[in-house]
């Protein structure tokens, strides 16, 4: 399963979608080279990007902090 189809297969979760207003039509426009108006699906990319790198989780929640500046 590629990283893409990955993505895809957690955003076709309804829970998910209605949680954070994300419209089934945003699956089609998902990708991992432009960047999404949901910070959540930024956050998702983050996170399968990074752990199929074998980064750390610690890193990997790092690395969210610091691209969405959170302290």
């Amino acid at each position: 399963m590629t990283q893409l189809e990955l993505l895809k297969e957690v955003l076709k979760d309804p829970m998910l979608r209605q949680k954070y207003n994300i419209p089934e039509s945003e699956l089609n426009r998902i990708s991992f080279d432009v960047q999404s108006s949901y910070p959540i699906i930024e956050v998702l990319k983050t996170i399968i990007q990074q752990k199929s790198e074998s980064v750390s989780d610690a890193n990997v929640y790092k690395n969210i902090k610091n691209l969405f500046s959170v302290n």
